[in-house]
């Protein structure tokens, strides 16, 4: 049986069916896990990537799924925990992401104290209220947290699966991701100026807690120690290069000076040969049909619209996206390259799918939505783009705050002097 145990490949099947039994409860808990007792006491991290990627292959319903999951894991706690965590001092991105989790215990550790004097049945009223709004002070803290959400998603998701063929728990953790923010939502419009309903609040902040604890310890213990090894240093310094420009939480006295990091990894801000001249020297000019441009201008050109622009090609593939000086969406580099389905949130992939269907057979031609998000008014076009010959040949999405633009009245004429 050890010999089974220990062979990784073995080892990870028999975890694999664990985890699918686990999830469809066929049998009581219990009984499974005392079949699998000996594999979840040898369980590597790996292994437990394996299973998750193997359980999305069924098809299950991703709710069910994360149940099964999370009974899994909670199976595996002990015999993870108890493995070493590895260091990530010489690992940019990867360090940045271990110090932000404990900066993220420690804002987790203040609210504790508040939550249990809010449920003081002694406590005055006036005192209960007082903590509540420190609470609500603490969990708006939290939304800083999202960008190191963002940064997996945008970055190390993409970079995964570059690395990595059993990748199926990244939509899994990023529903997670989704979970944490809408609770995070939920729990700042409950009403401030007066005592909330206690049960609804310790239902939200229990599922909070819970969630932001599952996915620091899937991080700590399972992620992080399988793919920080995958990636070459060239490729971990790109990757820390991407997440200056989307930003860190708590950690900006403990980063690496931005231009020092590029000057030590040989990197320039602005990657690329903009304006590649001609055999002669002369610079390179693009026929636009109503124009030519070098790639300097026209990269000037794109990235001066206020507005977001991505180009998915005819194999649903991303191509390009614009930099704005103000984005309204978050992108990164690591995207170019990867199926567009990959890039959205899981409660979202399916409506992106058959949107695209609809350019691909001719049904649309456009589609525009639009959203509230921060206090801002966003709207999002997509076109179907074809070519002379009418075939499909991509999706361009356009985004666009359209705050002000709202607010707009009467006239404004361009003047001599004005």
């Amino acid at each position: 049986m050890s010999e089974y145990i220990n062979n990784a490949k073995l080892r990870a099947e028999a975890l694999s069916r664990f985890f699918l039994e686990m999830t469809e409860q066929k049998e009581t808990g219990a009984e499974i896990v005392k079949r699998y007792r000996d594999y979840i006491d040898a369980a590597h991290p790996y292994d437990v990537i394996v299973a998750t990627d193997r359980l999305m292959q069924h098809g299950l319903d991703l709710p069910v799924v994360k149940t099964g999951v999370n009974r899994c894991i909670n199976m595996l706690y002990k015999v993870l925990h108890e493995r070493k965590i590895p260091e990530y001092a010489d690992l940019p991105f990867f360090r940045e992401m271990a110090l932000e989790n404990e900066q993220l215990d420690l804002r987790l550790q203040h609210i504790k104290p508040l939550l249990q004097a809010i449920n003081n049945k002694d406590l005055p009223l006036q005192e209960k209220v007082e903590c509540f709004e420190k609470l609500l002070s603490g969990i708006k803290d939290l939304e800083s947290f999202n960008l190191h959400y963002v940064r997996k998603e945008n970055i190390l998701f993409p970079s995964i699966e570059h690395h990595l063929k059993e990748h199926g728990c990244i939509p899994l953790m990023w529903s997670y991701h989704d979970d944490i923010r809408k609770l995070i939502k939920d729990i700042l419009t409950l009403p401030s100026d007066q005592f909330p309903d206690l049960e609804k609040l310790n239902q939200l902040t229990g599922d909070l807690f819970f969630n932001l604890y599952a996915i620091r310890f899937r991080e700590e213990y399972i992620l992080f120690p399988v793919v920080a090894g995958l990636f070459s240093d060239r490729e971990t310094a790109d990757m820390m290069v991407q997440a200056y420009e989307i930003g860190f939480a708590w950690i900006a006295e403990k980063l690496p000076n931005q231009d020092l990091f590029m000057k030590q990894h040989c990197m320039d801000k602005e990657s690329g040969t903009q304006n590649r001249p001609d055999d002669n020297g002369e610079p390179f000019f693009v026929d636009l049909g109503t124009g030519s441009l070098t790639i300097e201008q026209a990269i000037m050109m794109l990235n001066s619209l206020p507005v977001d622009i991505s180009y998915v090609d005819e194999n649903d593939t991303v191509r390009y996206f614009s930099n704005p000086p103000e984005r309204v969406f978050t992108r990164s580099k690591a995207i170019i390259g990867r199926q567009v389905e990959k890039c959205h949130p899981p409660s979202s992939v399916q409506a992106v799918k058959d949107l695209i269907e609809a350019f691909r057979s001719g049904k649309k031609d456009k589609e525009s939505f639009w959203i509230q998000m921060g206090g801002k008014f966003l709207l999002i076009q997509y076109f179907a783009l074809r070519d002379e010959n009418k075939r499909f040949r991509g999706t361009l999405e356009v985004s666009q705050d359209i705050t002000d633009i709202r607010k707009l009245e009467g006239e404004k004429r361009l003047m001599n002097g004005e």
